[in-house]
């Protein structure tokens, strides 16, 4: 078990983010916190048959957020055409529905 000083929060509202398996989750704003390795895993289960895929990032240019982990600024990149912020040492920050539109996204490009 991990201890944490201060629980994370979230980069857009500072609201407490709560436990959700692999993620963690705002309950304001619905934005979700989650590792690159969790990502990769449920996008190769969007396979049909399941194969191995590439997160196919992309830069983009807009004002970065602070990482809930460590605070640093995240990076703002592009993936499968939604905008999301990654911390190179902690996950993804999604805002609301754009989770399940990457996931939606990765299985329609491999139909």
């Amino acid at each position: 078990m991990i201890y944490r000083d201060e629980r994370e929060q979230c980069p857009r509202c500072s609201t407490e983010l709560i436990d959700a398996r692999a993620a963690r989750g705002c309950s304001t704003c619905g934005g979700l916190w989650i590792g690159v390795g969790d990502v990769q895993e449920m996008v190769q289960q969007m396979q049909t048959p399941q194969r191995p895929m590439e997160l196919t990032f992309e830069i983009d240019q807009r004002t970065a957020l602070a990482c809930p982990s460590c605070k640093d600024p995240m990076r703002t990149l592009n993936l499968y055409g939604v905008p999301i912020d990654s911390c190179v040492k902690h996950g993804i920050w999604f805002d609301a529905k754009e989770f399940a539109t990457v996931l939606w996204m990765s299985a329609k490009r491999t139909a």
